[in-house]
C-alpha cells in the first residue's frame, strides 16, 4: 500500500469513529412541559413521493412560540453538530439555508420535522434513532426562528414540486447544447452495398 493510500485510510478511518461517538439526547432533569409527559403523535414513514394529508400537513409544532424550547433546541442544534453545516444563524454552510421560504422537502413544522427524523439523501442525517420526538420539536422551533420556515397553516400551499418555470436559470440556457440528431434506421429493402475488401 503506498504511503498516500495509507494516509487516506487512516482519515477516513477516523472520521468514521468519531461518527460513532455521537451520543446525542439531553442530559437534563426531565422536562416539566405537558408535551414531555406525553409524546406527541407523529406522522411518519410516508413513502417517497406519497403526500402527507391534509390532516397530517396540518400538524403544528407543539412548542411553536415557546422561548424555553427554542433555547433548549439551539443547544441541540450546536450539541448535535447542526451549526456545522446549516451554520450558527442557519444562513448554510455545506448544508442549504434555513433562513429563506425554498425547500426541497417541505418547510412545514411536520416536514421539517420528518427531515430530521428520517433524514434526507445527500448529506442530511437521520436523528429520530437519537434524539426524542420532543428533542426533534426543539430543533423544529429552532428552524422556525430562522425565518424561513411555514406556519402549519399554510398546509393548502405546501410545495408538491417544482411547477414549470421554478428552480430554472434562465442564464444557462444559451449553455444548452440540443441532442445530436439521430441515424436514421436501416432500410430493409435497400439495404446498403456490401463492404469490399481493398486489394
Amino acid at each position: 500500500m503506498s504511503r498516500s493510500s495509507t494516509l487516506i485510510y487512516l482519515v477516513l478511518a477516523a472520521l468514521l469513529a468519531a461518527c460513532g461517538h455521537s451520543k446525542g439526547g439531553s442530559n437534563t432533569a426531565a422536562d416539566t412541559t405537558p408535551s414531555s409527559r406525553q409524546s406527541v403523535p407523529v406522522p411518519l414513514g410516508h413513502a417517497a413521493g406519497q403526500v402527507l394529508s391534509p390532516e397530517a400537513l396540518a400538524t403544528r409544532n407543539p412548542y411553536e412560540g415557546d422561548e424555553r424550547a427554542r433555547e433548549e433546541g439551539y443547544q441541540l442544534f450546536i450539541k448535535m453538530n447542526c451549526a456545522n453545516c446549516h451554520a450558527y444563524d442557519g444562513s448554510g454552510n455545506m448544508a442549504p439555508t434555513l433562513t429563506d421560504t425554498e425547500w426541497r422537502y417541505g418547510g412545514l413544522p411536520i416536514q421539517i420535522f420528518n427531515t430530521i427524523h428520517d433524514g434526507r439523501p445527500q448529506g442530511m442525517p437521520a436523528w429520530g434513532e437519537k434524539l426524542t420526538n420532543d428533542q426533534i420539536w426543539k430543533l423544529v422551533t429552532v428552524v422556525e426562528s430562522f425565518g424561513g420556515a411555514f406556519p402549519a397553516d399554510y398546509y393548502k400551499h405546501a410545495p408538491q414540486g417544482d411547477a414549470d418555470g421554478e428552480n430554472e436559470a434562465p442564464e444557462a440556457y444559451d449553455q444548452v447544447q440540443p441532442p445530436p440528431p439521430l441515424a436514421a434506421p436501416p432500410n430493409p429493402t435497400n439495404p446498403p452495398p456490401p463492404a469490399t475488401r481493398p486489394r
